[in-house]
Parts: C-alpha cells; sequence; structure tokens
C-alpha cells in the first residue's frame, strides 16, 4: 500500500520584517526565521546611524545660530542625544504603546475593577507568541547595538556598558528562544517614554551632554525635568509596579512546575526576575534623586 505523500513547505522568504504582517506566522505557522531577524536589527541600526549623521548635518547647517555650536563635539553630542537615543526611545515608545491592547486584562482588573479580567494561568502571558511584541523587541535590540558602541567610542564608563548588556540579554532572551511577550510592550516599549524625555535632558548635563547649555537655556531644561520626573512617575512606578508584581508572579509559578516550555527559558526567567526586582529598588532610589535634584533646578531660578 502507497504511503501519501507529503510536500515540504517552501522555505520563509520573508527578509526585511517592514510591516506587522511580516513579523506574524505564515501559512504554515512559522514565526521570521534568524536571518530575517538579524537582517532587520541590521537595517534599524543602519537606519540610526543615518539620523545621527543628518542631525549632524541640520547643526552643521545652523551653526551660527549659537555658539555653542560652533564646537563640533557640541554638535555630536547633541547628534547622539537626540537623532539615536532619543529617536529610538520615541519609536519602541510608540510601538509599545500601540501595542497596549495585549495587556488590555491587567488593565480592565486594575481600572475598570474587573477582577475575573486577568487570568491566574501565567501560559500565555510567559509562552505566547505576539507579532506586535516581536517587533518591539527587535528594535529595542537594535537600539541597544548602537547605543552598546556609542557608550565606548564615547567612554560614557563602566556603569553605561552594563546596563546595555542587561538590556541586550533581556531583550534577547526575550526573541530566543522566545518568552514573555506579554509584557514586551510595556518593559522594552511605552516604558521608554520617561527614557526620551531623559535623552532630551541629558544634553543639559555638564559631563554627558553640552557644557554650558543648561545657563543658555534654564527654563528649557526645567520643562524637560518636568516632563521627565511626571513620565517617570506615570511609567517607571505606577504601571512598572503593577506589571512586575504579576510578572514576577507568573515566573516563580512558572518555575515551580515541570513545564516543557521552561527548557532553554529557565536561566533567562530566573535572570530578568532578579534584574526586575533589583532594577525595582533602583528606580525608588531614582525616585527620590529626582525630587531632590528637582527642588534645587526650581530652587536656583527662585521659584522656590
Amino acid at each position: 500500500m502507497c504511503k501519501p505523500t507529503t510536500t515540504a513547505p517552501p522555505p520563509d522568504s520573508r527578509l526585511f520584517l517592514a510591516t506587522l504582517k511580516d513579523f506574524g506566522q505564515d501559512e504554515f505557522g512559522r514565526t521570521p526565521t534568524v536571518k530575517a531577524r538579524f537582517f532587520t536589527i541590521g537595517v534599524f541600526v543602519v537606519f540610526l546611524i543615518m539620523m545621527e549623521q543628518i542631525c549632524r548635518q541640520i547643526l552643521l547647517a545652523y551653526v551660527d545660530s549659537h555658539p555653542l555650536l560652533e564646537n563640533e563635539t557640541n554638535r555630536h553630542i547633541l547628534a547622539r542625544h537626540v537623532g539615536i537615543d532619543f529617536v529610538s526611545a520615541a519609536i519602541v515608545s510608540y510601538f509599545g504603546f500601540k501595542a497596549r491592547h495585549i495587556t488590555q486584562d491587567m488593565y480592565d482588573r486594575h481600572l475598570k475593577g474587573k477582577k475575573n479580567a486577568m487570568p491566574k494561568a501565567y501560559e500565555n502571558r510567559l509562552f505566547q507568541y505576539h507579532p506586535e511584541s516581536a517587533r518591539i523587541i527587535l528594535l529595542f535590540i537594535g537600539y541597544q547595538v548602537k547605543n552598546s558602541y556609542d557608550t565606548i567610542v564615547w567612554n560614557d564608563g563602566a556603569l553605561f556598558i552594563a546596563h546595555h548588556i542587561l538590556a541586550f540579554g533581556t531583550a534577547w532572551g526575550a526573541l530566543f528562544p522566545g518568552a514573555a511577550h506579554y509584557y514586551a510592550p510595556f518593559y522594552l516599549g511605552y516604558s521608554e517614554f520617561s527614557t526620551a524625555a531623559l535623552c532630551l535632558l541629558a544634553n543639559f548635563d555638564d559631563d554627558f551632554g553640552v557644557k554650558g547649555l543648561a545657563a543658555a537655556f534654564p527654563l528649557a531644561k526645567v520643562i524637560l525635568g518636568a516632563f521627565f520626573a511626571v513620565s517617570f512617575i506615570v511609567c517607571r512606578v505606577i504601571i512598572w509596579t503593577t506589571h512586575s508584581v504579576y510578572y514576577l508572579k507568573d515566573v516563580i509559578a512558572c518555575l515551580k512546575t515541570d513545564d516543557p516550555r521552561i527548557v532553554g527559558r529557565k536561566t533567562w526567567l530566573q535572570f530578568t526576575g532578579f534584574s526586575l526586582s533589583l532594577l525595582s529598588l533602583l528606580q525608588i532610589i531614582w525616585l527620590g534623586e529626582i525630587f531632590l535634584t528637582g527642588k534645587r533646578e526650581l530652587e536656583a531660578l527662585g521659584f522656590l
């Protein structure tokens, strides 16, 4: 008796993942290939390099508009913080906020009082694939690749290098082998709203920004500082706390089981659980520093 013939699916032809559909599963149930993911990350890194060069040329065109722009290093610092850091944080924030529907059940429970809106089971939150999250993760990795390179070139210090390594490792595990896509829109997405504000505010720092910029534009620094403080409280304290409680509960519950999907993900889950706890504690300290810094700035300007 002849066995039925089976036809192998054709190779996945996706290379540059440009649309949300590209990040989804094809008709054979396959997610994008490793090759396509690496290629897309590379394209985004090239995009950031181009944005940096465009900002440099724009600042060069307005070199006579302010004495601070006459210094080439100052222009390059501004181009880095705006063209790379701000643009990257704004992009992942936008796509993260756009994908907030993934965590709608969490918001329904806490904002609308629907106690049964969010299931107790961790499976979908830790192991379900979301195309929107995959896109955010790829963009975030591209951002960390370029930012890590710049951190070394600009000699930002070991603390910043360590931060980028931890951020890169977190995003990498979410992509390979893939986990916790439910939480990606916030942690790797719109939690970066506060980071976007911080990137602009960094230009006014005499050590990591343009020396003299704060003295030249004190009101702009205060406005950006206020926006950063508010966004930090909303994103990194209020929303962060809710997401972190659920993520840690999910990780602990998952690690107590013999779920076969843990294989290849156990170390990453342990790592993110530990790093999230540490970062949450650090953000409480940073919140206190934000209030103290804001108080000093307002006193210096005579507002207090």
